[in-house]
C-alpha cells in the first residue's frame, strides 16, 4: 500500500506538468491563429484606408474642378451684376432727366446819377433782363434775352437782345443761328450785364454810337481745340446781315436786324488764345459793305445814297483769377466810300476806342469777411470819331473810379466818379456821381 501510494506522489507532479504543457500548447495554437486573424484584419483595414484615400483624392480633385468652376461663374455673374447695375442707374437718370429742360436767368439794376453843371440828377429807374434756356437732349438749345426799361418819356419799352438757336455738332464746333450777340471784342458779350461789368456803364466807344457791333442775325460757327495741356485755342466765325447807316454821317447802326437793305453780308468774328493762368489774349475782325437808298427820312430829312466799305479790327486782353479782374480792349474800324467820295456819297469816317480796367477784391489781403466784399476798380478809356479830317463832338477820354461791395456772390452795390474830358474845345467837361444795385439770378 505504500508503494502505491510512494508511485501516486511521484506521478502527481509528472501529470501536472503535462497538464500546464498541454494548456500552454493549445494556448500558443489560440494564439498565432488569433493574431493571424487580426493580422488578416488589420490588411483589410489597411485595404479599406488606402482605397478611402484614394477616393478622397478623387473627390478633392473633383472639387479644385468645380471651385474653379464655381470661381469664372462668380466671376462671370459679377460683370452682369454691374452691366445690370450701370443698365439700371442709366435707366433711372433718363427716367429722373426728360428730353427738354429749362432755366430762367437775368439780371437788374436801379441807381442814381448826378451830373455836374446841368441840375439833372436822376434816380435811374432800373431795367429788367430775363434770359430764358430751353434745352432738347444734348444737342439743342434756345436762348433769350429780354431788356424791359422804361424810358425817359416813362413808356416802357422791350427789346431782344438775343435769341439764338445752339446746335451742338461736335465737342470743338456748335452752330449759332438767329440773333447772336456779337463775338466782337468782350465786353459785349461777356461784360455788358450790370452785375458781371464791375463798372456802372460801358466804356467810351463800346455802348450805343460806338465802335463795338452790339449784336448780329445770321449764323455762327463757334468752338474751343485743346493746342497743349496749358493752352486752348477758340473760334468764332460770324455771317450776318451786318451794319448800317445811322441817321448822323458820324454813325453806324452796329445792332443786328431780322432784314438786310443789301445783299452784302457782313464776314466777321474773333480768334483767341486761353492759357490755363486764366490769361486770354483775342484777336478781332469784321469786314462789311453797307449801302443806304436816298429818300426823306420820318423827321423830314433827306437821306443821300450812300455806299461804302466797312473793315473793323481790334484786339483784347483778359485776366481773371482769384481776386483779380484785370481787361484791355482796342477796336479800330473804318467807313470809307465804295468807288472814291464823290460815288459813296459821303466822307470817309474813322473809328478808334480803347479801355484798360482793373479791379481788385480785398478778401486776396484780409481775412475779415466785411473787409473782403469791397472791390476797387479804376478804369481809363478813349474814344476819337473822324469825318475826314475832322474830329468829332463824342471823342473823349474817360476816367472811371469806383468801389464795389459784394452783398452776394451775384449783388452788389457800386459807387463811383465818372470824368469825361471831351476833346473838341467847344463840349464842356462832366463828371458824375453814380450808386447802382445791381443783381444776377
Amino acid at each position: 500500500m505504500y508503494g502505491k501510494l510512494k508511485k501516486k506522489i511521484l506521478y502527481a507532479p509528472l501529470f501536472t506538468s503535462m497538464v500546464f504543457l498541454s494548456a500552454n500548447v493549445a494556448l500558443a495554437q489560440e494564439t498565432e491563429v488569433d493574431f493571424k486573424s487580426k493580422i488578416l484584419e488589420l490588411e483589410t483595414r489597411i485595404s479599406g484606408l488606402e482605397q478611402m484615400k484614394q477616393e478622397l483624392q478623387a473627390l478633392k480633385e473633383s472639387l479644385n474642378k468645380k471651385e474653379k468652376k464655381v470661381a469664372v461663374k462668380e466671376a462671370k455673374l459679377s460683370k452682369e451684376i454691374k452691366s445690370i447695375k450701370s443698365l439700371r442707374k442709366t435707366m433711372s437718370v433718363r427716367e429722373a432727366k426728360p428730353d427738354s429742360t429749362w432755366h430762367l436767368a437775368g439780371y437788374a439794376d436801379v441807381g442814381f446819377e448826378a451830373v455836374s453843371g446841368d441840375n439833372k440828377d436822376s434816380f435811374i429807374s432800373g431795367k429788367f433782363n430775363p434770359v430764358f434756356h430751353y434745352q432738347y437732349k444734348d444737342w439743342l438749345i434756345f436762348e433769350s434775352e429780354l431788356e424791359i426799361k422804361t424810358g425817359m418819356d416813362g413808356a416802357t419799352t422791350i427789346d431782344v437782345e438775343y435769341s439764338q438757336l445752339d446746335f451742338m455738332l461736335h465737342d470743338n464746333v456748335t452752330l449759332v443761328v438767329g440773333k447772336y450777340l456779337s463775338p466782337i471784342g468782350q465786353f459785349q458779350e461777356r461784360l455788358h450785364p450790370s452785375w458781371i461789368n464791375r463798372s456802372m456803364n460801358a466804356p467810351a466807344g463800346f455802348g450805343h454810337g460806338g465802335v463795338q457791333p452790339t449784336s448780329e442775325v445770321g449764323a455762327m460757327l463757334r468752338g474751343g481745340v485743346p493746342v497743349s495741356d496749358a493752352l486752348t485755342f477758340t473760334y468764332s466765325v460770324s455771317l450776318g446781315n451786318g451794319p448800317r447807316f445811322g441817321h448822323d454821317e458820324d454813325e453806324l447802326e452796329l445792332e443786328g436786324t431780322s432784314v438786310d437793305n443789301n445783299s452784302n453780308k457782313a464776314l466777321g468774328g474773333r480768334v483767341a488764345l486761353l492759357h490755363k493762368s486764366s490769361l486770354e489774349v483775342g484777336f478781332s475782325y469784321m469786314d462789311a459793305g453797307i449801302s443806304s437808298e436816298a429818300g426823306i427820312l420820318p423827321d423830314g430829312d433827306i437821306e443821300v445814297a450812300r455806299e461804302g466799305d466797312y473793315r473793323l479790327w481790334g484786339a483784347d486782353l483778359a485776366y481773371s483769377k482769384g481776386p483779380w479782374d484785370v481787361r484791355a480792349e482796342y477796336l479800330n474800324a473804318k467807313n470809307t466810300p465804295s468807288g472814291g467820295v464823290s460815288a459813296g456819297g459821303f466822307e470817309p469816317v474813322s473809328w478808334k476806342t480803347w479801355y484798360t480796367q482793373v479791379a481788385y477784391r480785398l478778401s486776396g489781403i484780409s481775412d475779415n469777411p466785411t473787409v473782403g466784399k469791397i472791390e476797387p476798380v479804376v478804369r481809363y478809356g478813349e474814344f476819337r470819331v473822324s469825318v475826314g479830317d475832322i474830329l468829332q463832338l463824342s471823342a473823349e477820354k474817360r476816367w472811371n473810379i469806383g468801389v464795389n461791395y459784394w452783398l452776394a456772390p451775384t449783388i452788389v452795390v457800386k459807387t463811383g466818379l465818372e470824368r469825361r474830358n471831351y476833346l473838341i474845345a467847344s463840349r464842356p467837361d462832366e463828371t458824375r456821381y453814380k450808386i447802382q444795385m445791381a443783381y444776377g439770378f
